[in-house]
């Protein structure tokens, strides 16, 4: 029998034995009945008493059920967790996956291997290590983008053994529970670094010369474009030159293209070590450069120009045969001789003309006496086109 109907059974026996003593006692029963009913108050304080223990029983009984639940739940998640760990770690691409709530991380085998990592312990600390010092600051930008619940799709160098480089995207999917923290960061390692290589010899193959390795027509234009604007910005001076081969054509007509490629190849070595690193020189077709140099005065633009002069101008072996060029040079300067790229590329072609007329093997700045000159055509009108297209 149960505690409360044990607590109803005395209580009733207690109320008879009350009830039939204040009958056997009291010899009125008017004052009987009233008495008798007085003693059914002590049951108030019971039923009471009762009714809260059978709350408190309920409470109890739901509580148990309660944590017996969440007990359960806590050993599917273990199981679930254990289970995705185990998937994880099969599958055959580079993924990871964190559990925000216990920290746990989990890498595949196939991004183990990609990081060459060995350790039993995980952590995105691991991943980490292995970026590129340079992509170090965008990789921490992205994580703190995961841990806030945004998702995110980037490209890093990984450092690999022997420094090797591994270009990787990295993309991710966050999981976010309805309260807004993040319960678990899932992403895919992609290693890239072919399609990267790709990538840069179509960009090599656009913007720059094949034969000189230089960058060609289209890369000059973007580069005059963004250093007018700088000067503009800064007001600060750009010079521009440029270069004709003397004797080229001979050379190319006489002893074959090859021979030209061979000198073309060795006049574009001559003019890099004549420039500073931030310039930069252009072929822009047959024998004819480009040079931009920025923020110069006129006494170091006659320094560089007799440098690229005198390494020029040496004899040149190639193929058992000496044979010699001279490069003819006009120069050009940003504001004073012009405001945009077409007038001072045909400031700068005047003046390499006029460089030519007073004997070759010289270099003339432009001035406002060769406003009207009109040299030869055909360059002129080739470099016209070439800023036209």
């Amino acid at each position: 029998m149960k505690v409360g109907k044990m607590v109803w059974l005395l209580a009733i026996i207690i109320l008879l034995v009350i009830n039939i003593t204040i009958y056997i006692t009291v010899p009125s029963w008017q004052n009987g009945v009233p008495l008798s009913l007085l003693s059914f108050l002590y049951l108030f304080p019971i039923w009471m008493y009762y009714k809260e223990n059978k709350l408190l029983s309920i409470k109890n009984k739901e509580s148990k059920l309660h944590y017996e639940e969440l007990l359960k739940q806590k050993e599917q998640s273990e199981e679930k967790a254990t289970q995705l760990g185990q998937f994880i770690q099969e599958i055959p691409v580079p993924v990871f996956s964190i559990n925000m709530k216990n920290t746990q991380c989990y890498f595949s085998e196939s991004l183990k291997e990609l990081l060459n990592l060995n350790s039993s312990i995980l952590e995105l600390s691991h991943l980490e290590e292995k970026v590129h010092p340079i992509d170090k600051q965008q990789f921490l930008k992205d994580k703190k983008a995961w841990l806030s619940g945004y998702p995110s799709i980037s490209r890093l160098r990984l450092q690999g053994d022997s420094h090797h480089l591994l270009w990787v995207e990295i993309r991710t999917k966050i999981s976010v529970n309805p309260s807004g923290k993040v319960d678990s960061i899932s992403g895919i390692v992609i290693d890239i670094t072919k399609q990267i290589e790709i990538e840069e010899n179509l960009k090599q193959m656009a913007y720059y010369d094949s034969l000189t390795n230089l960058p060609n027509r289209i890369m000059l234009r973007s580069h005059l474009k963004k250093v007018i604007s700088r000067a503009k910005r800064k007001e600060h001076d750009i010079t521009i030159m440029f270069l004709d081969l003397d004797g080229f054509k001979n050379i190319n007509d006489t002893l074959g293209h090859d021979t030209g490629d061979a000198l073309l190849k060795e006049v574009a070595n001559r003019l890099n070590c004549g420039v500073r690193e931030e310039d930069l020189i252009s072929r822009i077709g047959g024998d004819e450069f480009i040079i931009v140099i920025e923020e110069t005065h006129k006494e170091e633009v006659k320094m560089i120009a007799e440098r690229l002069l005198t390494n020029t101008s040496k004899p040149y072996l190639l193929n058992d045969q000496t044979v010699y060029v001279t490069p003819s040079i006009g120069i050009s300067s940003y504001p004073d001789d012009g405001h945009d790229i077409e007038t001072l590329i045909k400031n700068a072609d005047k003046a390499m003309y006029l460089a030519k007329d007073r004997g070759k093997a010289n270099f003339q700045f432009y001035t406002e006496e060769l406003k009207t000159y009109q040299p030869e055509e055909s360059l002129l009108e080739r470099i016209w086109k070439f800023f036209q297209k």
